[in-house]
């Protein structure tokens, strides 16, 4: 006899008894109005974390329009899986489990989801006792404990891309909440995609004018979620992905990838053998800034002299402000006529053609990276006024600048 020949309460009673070999999961079981109808839980306190989060609530809107499951990321590092059973292709009854969780939790983290919780203040200490209990599944693992719940139901087989993956994080993107993105342990990821691509589009382009948005990027994003801010092993894992985008980035800037990848291993490995935190920070800074130099080396070594490509720097250090051909002559020790000869002879480009150039890669990064306004930027970089600026962009970049920050800001919402 197949499984799926059974009633649908004796197929998760036969799939509750071998989870149960690994360890408790909670199952809870509710009817279309949010009715908890029955749970192998012995009291009630998980689900009020459950509907006080708003996830019960997002679970009845799902399963009225969606027959995937629903997977929802609570804040805390809690996860709940939904999977909806039908008659007739309408929903009956929802059948969830959890709550699990990827990661270890804090104290911190433990303590925020009681005080929001909407429960009497006695009832504090035993919330705690129970969320300290939650079973550690990673998310893979949690993915397929929901796909072999919806099979049980539902006589599907689904793959982990047919979950629908939904975080509070998330839900306050789509619906505009910056506000609730702002608060403590709210990460704004718009903000930190924006960040990274400028990061990897200086690597990339061997931009030594990188100290600024580096120091950003701390503010921005507090790198991977371990469950706790600010230890040793966030800041380690955050490093390690950091080197691995950094090597990529390079290679794209020219690098080869034997040469990128051998020095990646080597400051991952670095990062590896860390015993502080100002130790890792100290990598990733020593390694950004040697994966720079690398492209920068790569780019203009073979071709320019060593007196052209320091030429080349300084105009890149100083693009936040007004660059003469007089100020890189006197730089070089040459006299004008002579420094505008020697750099269109190697780098076949006038002075004032390659100092629009490295201006415009500038604005592109602080279009990218910041919150300034088109006139802010024109200010900034020197251009005189903001149809100069407007038009020196469009003739390099091919798009004028709103234009720009608007195209890029729609690939992140794509």
């Amino acid at each position: 006899m197949s499984l799926l020949s059974l009633p649908v309460d004796e197929r998760l009673e036969y799939l509750q008894d071998i989870l149960s070999c690994s360890g408790t999961m909670y199952t809870w079981t509710y009817d279309t109005k949010g009715k908890l109808l029955k749970t192998n839980c012995e009291d009630l306190l998980l689900d009020k974390i459950f509907s006080s989060a708003g996830f019960k609530e997002k679970m009845l809107r799902h399963v009225e329009e969606h027959t995937e499951p629903l997977v929802q990321s609570h804040t805390a590092g809690l996860l709940w899986g939904a999977v909806s059973e039908r008659k007739d292709g309408v929903p009956v009854r929802i059948h969830v489990y959890g709550p699990v969780t990827p990661i270890d939790l804090s104290e911190d983290r433990i303590n925020k989801t009681v005080r929001n919780a909407q429960i009497p203040p006695r009832w504090r200490p035993k919330l705690i006792r129970k969320l300290q209990q939650i079973p550690l599944y990673s998310l893979s693992d949690f993915f397929r404990q929901i796909l072999i719940l919806h099979y049980c139901v539902t006589g599907e087989k689904l793959m982990t891309a047919d979950i629908a993956f939904r975080s509070e994080e998330l839900d306050n993107a789509l619906t505009g909440d910056s506000a609730k993105q702002d608060l403590p342990g709210g990460r704004d990821r718009t903000k930190t995609w924006k960040i990274e691509q400028a990061l990897m589009n200086m690597v990339s382009q061997g931009d030594l004018n990188y100290k600024e948005i580096l120091s950003k990027a701390g503010l921005v994003s507090k790198g991977v979620d371990m469950g706790t801010t600010g230890t040793l092993e966030q800041v380690r894992v955050t490093q390690i992905v950091f080197i691995s985008l950094c090597t990529r980035a390079a290679i794209k800037g020219g690098v080869l990838p034997e040469e990128a990848y051998t020095r990646g291993d080597a400051y991952i490995r670095d990062a590896m053998s860390c015993r502080t935190i100002a130790d890792l920070a100290n990598i990733g800074h020593g390694m950004y800034e040697d994966f720079i130099r690398m492209v920068r080396k790569r780019k203009y070594s073979q071709t320019y002299s060593k007196q052209i490509q320091d030429c080349c720097d300084y105009i890149q250090l100083h693009s936040d402000g007004k660059v003469s051909i007089s100020d890189v002559a006197n730089f070089a020790g040459y006299t004008d006529y002579y420094f505008s000869r020697k750099f269109k002879e190697e780098t076949g480009k006038s002075v004032q053609q390659y100092i629009k150039e490295v201006k415009v890669e500038r604005a592109k990064t602080l279009l990218l990276s910041t919150d300034l306004s088109i006139q802010e930027i024109s200010d900034r970089l020197s251009f005189g006024s903001r149809s100069h600026f407007a038009e020196s962009f469009r003739e390099i970049a091919g798009i004028p600048p709103a234009a720009y920050r608007a195209s890029e800001t729609r690939e992140d919402t794509h």
